[in-house]
């Protein structure tokens, strides 16, 4: 069963923003899908790569990033680095068919990891934790 409403994210005066990296645009569409009935509350943009994705990071502030783990371009690990450096304060959420890959340091600095292909139950669950442990934290940095 699918929670009702959504943990309360950084986004006090305006709608919480996710962001969706993959470079799979069918990948893109399932996710955009799923938050669209299930939050649709929710600012949905996407990232068909890590390049792409830091350059809207550099645009917008997002609340929780959703990235693949297997991309060109540094893929998500370089997504995942560039939030830990730069954005601390986003939730990081993992998603991949290949999470045997990740290694210890990434895994630990993702808010949640998911392995493809994941439930909607599954995808929704990961985006609230992730959004309900980023506001946990004291913010801070790495590095």
């Amino acid at each position: 069963m699918l929670p009702s409403e959504p943990p309360v994210s950084h986004a006090t005066l305006r709608r919480p923003r996710v962001l969706l990296v993959d470079d799979d645009p069918s990948v893109i569409r399932a996710l955009w899908r799923v938050l669209r009935k299930h939050r649709p509350q929710f600012t949905v943009n996407a990232a068909s790569g890590a390049a792409q994705a830091i350059e809207a990071l550099s645009d917008l502030t997002y609340d929780v990033v959703l990235t693949d783990l297997q991309m060109p371009g540094g893929g998500g690990r370089a997504v995942l680095e560039a939030l830990i450096l730069h954005h601390p304060e986003t939730a990081r959420v993992l998603h991949s068919s290949q999470l045997g890959s990740l290694d210890p340091f990434h895994r630990q600095q993702a808010h949640a990891v998911l392995a493809k292909p994941a439930s909607e139950a599954e995808i929704i669950a990961a985006i609230d934790s992730a959004l309900l442990r980023v506001a946990s934290e004291p913010a801070r940095r790495v590095g």
